[in-house]
């Protein structure tokens, strides 16, 4: 694998919506806030909001590696390792999708703390992700298109 950096990625991430996790239960809006630490590496800082406002937060360390034309990314804290796979980034919308291998667990991230309701559809549509359990975020999260025109 080849690490990169990629400064599109950097600066801060609304998460849209995600299949459901026992790690991110409880929360009522996630955060992340990405910023290059040197050549090859980048750290994320994790902020999850609970129901009371308040927030948890987990500085992470994190790698874009590229692998047989596919984007990856790998987040290490101490000897916690996870790999996501980046399925779809749109920089005009501002819209990254992440999985795991297996397309078990999906993130929608987002630059704006909401997304047009067409423009996720076309996202999941090129991705051929056919899951109905995605757990929408109270930031926002989806809205429809004539709710965002006004």
């Amino acid at each position: 694998m080849k690490s990169v950096v990629n400064s599109q990625f950097v600066g801060k991430w609304y998460q849209i919506a995600r299949t459901c996790n026992r790690f991110e239960n409880g929360f009522v809006e996630i955060m992340y806030y990405l910023s290059i630490s040197c050549e090859n590496c980048c750290d994320l800082l994790y902020v999850g909001v609970k129901e009371d406002r308040s927030k948890i937060l987990k500085k992470l360390s994190l790698k874009i590696l590229t692998e047989n034309n596919f984007d990856y990314i790998i987040i290490q804290k101490g000897l916690l390792r996870k790999t996501l796979r980046i399925l779809t980034f749109d920089s005009k919308n501002g819209i990254l999708i992440l999985s795991d291998n297996k397309m078990k667990y999906i993130s929608i991230l987002s630059r704006k703390p909401y997304i047009n309701h067409s423009v996720l559809e076309d996202c999941l549509r090129n991705i051929d992700f056919q899951n109905d359990k995605i757990e929408l975020y109270s930031c926002g999260g989806i809205r429809d298109d004539e709710a965002i025109e006004k």
